[in-house]
């Protein structure tokens, strides 16, 4: 048998079987056998309709059963999933269906007005596929099938199909800083790097396929409530991480901070999977508000976006025997490190150290300059992280963007990850920031999540996005959108005040454009395009520089 997810869900599901309960979703309750089955119907739906191995399945679906059910019926016609952003729309929707050579869609109902636009006249896209999901979005595509009525004829049953380590996942990237790119990667590599196939702080492998599956059968399966969507790795790698050893993952299609803390309570949910602040601000002020019982929870997992020092230590106030983790990754790079944050960290002031997280070096981690030259182990210096260990074999149909992402370093071949980094000691990084959101004012080098962790410390700030703003005199600045809490009256000069108790001068914004909401993409990561759009479509409602200007103070 090889390394390959079909299979090692396929091991989990022979060992538990009708025993335990695999997914849930509302009132749907999934064993292993279960999912097994609605798996099997999925495959066998693609397959009597032409799908086969190496074909592209396009999945624009939101959280829930369908979606894990899908991409396991995907993965085992050795088919290769594509994860479709489903808040894309029109032209960046049709590009990601053309790039990604999709020959079938399968959408939730709310979607059609968008897949009809997108898909249309797109030559390889020939089947459309949609789920119903209790909306009325009116009529479906031109020869869209109804999944209710084509599972319902299909067989629960395996289908033999000789899989190998080397059958292809496409993650794709998600387009923060231009258009998505799929990311090729095998898939036991990916299981490797990102669903338990290898220990996640020294990277030895595990010791055979069948261990996740063996390594529930002791116990009461851990209940997982995974909010980050199944469309980003995030969501979907700790799924299947999950469901290879037992767990039962909870899913909920759209992520409301009532329904969150109503599914912990009445689910007994123990682990949460999150998207940082934009997640656990709302679900800390309902908890707030409610003083509702998360007794059950012991473990915050985020990924994919900020987990501020500040809002992580308002967690930790409220419930001082949780342990934060924080992940850090990206589509290219797989597992980049893991920070681990309680209320000792809390207590003892290291929590907020630094404004950038710290994640062990491990094996596999290293700083580089401008030049990809190793930076000592007890340099000072700000450096690129590059990664070596399990990673993707490139980019999908990009040759040039392969070869300046993955690079021959000190005689090892290294994921250039993008982000910036400074030693700590010998055993840890801590992480500043992407490269590519840096503000260079004067020669003065400012990472826009720094900005962002301090604006959204600042009591009345609910969300905050940093970046440069022209500026006369130093080339950029710092400007910053931001989204004011409810009922806060929108004081600049105080906000500008309580900003000087941790950033320098020069890296407080100089100007603010006030918005009614962040938008940021599902994974809850920064959606920097929208920021930059929302400062050429106006003026910003307060500029500090019309009062002083050329002030760095």
């Amino acid at each position: 048998m090889a390394h390959n997810f079909a299979d090692l869900f396929e091991h989990a599901a022979d060992a538990y079987g009708s025993d335990r309960l695999a997914v849930v979703e509302d009132e749907r309750r999934l064993t292993y056998a279960d999912l097994d089955a609605e798996a099997n119907r999925w495959a066998d739906v693609l397959a009597s309709r032409g799908v086969g191995a190496g074909a592209h399945v396009a999945i624009h679906l939101r959280n829930g059963v369908d979606c894990i059910a899908l991409f396991l019926g995907v993965l085992k016609l050795r088919a290769v999933p594509i994860s479709i952003n489903y808040r894309y729309a029109g032209s960046e929707l049709r590009y990601l269906y053309d790039y990604s050579d999709a020959c079938a869609l399968v959408f939730h109902r709310e979607f059609a007005p968008a897949v009809a636009a997108a898909a249309d006249g797109l030559e390889k896209l020939q089947l459309l596929i949609a789920v119903d999901d209790g909306s009325e979005a009116g009529d479906l595509p031109d020869g869209a099938l109804d999944a209710r009525e084509a599972l319902a004829a299909a067989s629960p049953d395996r289908v033999p199909a000789d899989r190998s380590a080397d059958d292809l996942f496409l993650v794709f990237t998600g387009g923060t800083t231009g258009k998505p790119k799929g990311v090729m990667w095998r898939q036991e590599d990916l299981w490797r790097s990102l669903a338990g196939g290898a220990d996640y702080y020294t990277g030895e492998p595990v010791p055979d396929e069948y261990h996740q599956s063996r390594s529930g059968l002791g116990g009461d399966p851990a209940r997982y409530l995974v909010l980050l969507p199944l469309i980003h790795t995030s969501g979907l790698m700790p799924s299947f991480t999950a469901l290879f050893s037992g767990g039962t993952c909870h899913y909920l299609p759209h992520f409301r901070a009532a329904d969150v803390l109503e599914e912990i309570v009445s689910e007994k949910i123990q682990i949460v999977i999150v998207a940082g602040d934009a997640m656990v601000r709302p679900m800390l002020a309902h908890m707030r508000e409610t003083g509702v019982d998360t007794s059950s929870v012991f473990m915050f997992s985020s990924g994919a976006a900020l987990f501020s020092p500040s809002v992580k230590a308002e967690l930790l106030e409220l419930r001082p025997d949780l342990m934060i983790m924080d992940a850090f990754g990206s589509s290219e790079s797989g597992f980049g490190g893991l920070g681990v944050a309680t209320k000792a960290n809390l207590d003892d002031g290291s929590l907020f150290a630094d404004r950038g997280p710290r994640i062990p070096r491990g094996a596999n981690l290293q700083l580089v300059d401008d030049f990809d030259e190793p930076l000592p182990d007890d340099s000072t210096e700000i450096g690129w992280i590059v990664k070596s260990g399990y990673q993707p074999s490139g980019y999908y149909k990009d040759v040039a963007k392969s070869a300046e992402t993955f690079r021959e370093i000190a005689g090892s071949r290294r994921v250039f990850t993008g982000d910036r980094g400074r030693y700590d000691g010998p055993d840890s990084i801590i992480m500043l920031g992407r490269g590519s959101q840096v503000v260079n004012s004067g020669g003065e080098k400012i990472f826009a999540e720094e900005v962002e962790s301090a604006l959204k410390a600042v009591d009345g700030v609910q969300d905050a996005v940093a970046l440069g703003v022209p500026d006369e005199r130093f080339g950029h600045r710092v400007g910053a959108v931001i989204e004011w809490a409810e009922g806060h009256v929108g004081d600049f000069d105080a906000l500008e005040q309580a900003l000087r108790a941790s950033l320098a001068g020069f890296k407080i914004p100089v100007a603010f454009w006030v918005v009614e909401k962040i938008e940021r993409h599902p994974s809850s990561k920064t959606d920097y395009g929208w920021a930059k759009r929302v400062l050429a479509d106006r003026d910003p409602d307060h500029d500090r520089r019309t009062d002083t200007v050329g002030s760095r103070s």
